[in-house]
């Protein structure tokens, strides 16, 4: 017995098969049309969504002094992403704006704004979409989340700033108070007598240096609630408007249908020889 040659037998089964792609090559071709148009159709009908972005600035939370960079909920991006994602964040805003539930889940999603890099200590800017419809529900939507960010990682610059108020309030009082005193010494001065003037004038001279270093307090302490205000204290950087977008991406899905018809056309000439036979045999 000799041994069969394989080598031979798989050059004629392949033979075979490039025999049955050339004469049957207008089934691929019809494939590939009828995908491309059936994926053409198919992203006409897919309908368009609405995408709405609003930008955040997380702030940048200093020391008390204003002098150190210090760690907090708003130096992590990671922050807006938990929050936004969270179940009764969805609700609120769901309740609030009027957008379900499932569609906020579906459609909420944060990226870091290019340029803004954290590891060089720079907090970043971060961008919250929403997508969906309708698009006035949408922008609410998203702003409506990037106002729960704002408020979520603010709790240390919002207290900071409470109280850099409260201590310019102060001063303000107590040079309003000292003013008042030093007019009063105007006033009884030239009344006095030698002695009591120079009570008086010791008394003007105390109220002044004290009055000097309540000034300087007081200007330091506006100077770290500017600074807290515009550099520390997250903000909404622009806010959301809704934009009309592609539901599908019509290229994507002509190439996709494109290519699963020249597949189909491919099976389709491959096994047309066989399926002839086949049916020939039933028929018999």
């Amino acid at each position: 017995m000799t041994t069969p040659d394989l080598d031979a037998e798989q050059e004629l089964d392949l033979g075979r098969l490039w025999a049955a792609l050339i004469a049957r090559w207008w089934l691929p071709a019809a494939g590939l049309l009828a995908g491309a148009v059936l994926g053409y159709l198919v992203s006409l009908g897919g309908g368009a969504t609405w995408r709405a972005q609003a930008v955040v600035f997380l702030g940048q939370p200093l020391s008390p002094s204003g002098n150190a960079q210090i760690q907090s909920l708003a130096t992590n991006p990671s922050t807006v992403r938990q929050i936004v994602h969270a179940e009764s964040t969805i609700r609120k805003v769901s309740a609030d704006t009027g957008v379900k539930p499932g569609v906020l889940r579906a459609g909420i999603s944060t990226q870091t704004v290019a340029g803004a890099v954290a590891k060089q200590g720079q907090t970043p800017l971060v961008a919250i979409s929403v997508k969906g419809s309708p698009p006035r529900k949408v922008a609410a939507a998203a702003n409506e989340l990037a106002k729960i960010v704002v408020s979520g990682v603010s709790g240390y610059v919002s207290t900071k700033i409470s109280g850099l108020q409260a201590q310019i309030a102060s001063d303000q009082s107590e040079i309003d108070s000292i003013d008042a005193r030093l007019k009063a010494y105007d006033a009884v001065l030239p009344k006095s007598s030698q002695t009591d003037k120079l009570i008086i004038l010791t008394q003007a001279g105390l109220a002044e240096q004290r009055r000097g270093i309540v000034e300087q307090d007081l200007t330091q302490s506006r100077d770290l609630l500017s600074l807290a205000k515009n550099v520390e204290a997250s903000r909404v950087v622009t806010h959301a408007a809704a934009q009309k977008v592609s539901a599908r991406s019509r290229r994507n899905t002509l190439v996709v249908g494109a290519f699963i018809g020249l597949i189909l056309g491919l099976l389709a000439a491959l096994l047309w020889d066989p399926a002839v036979r086949v049916a020939r045999r039933s028929a018999a």
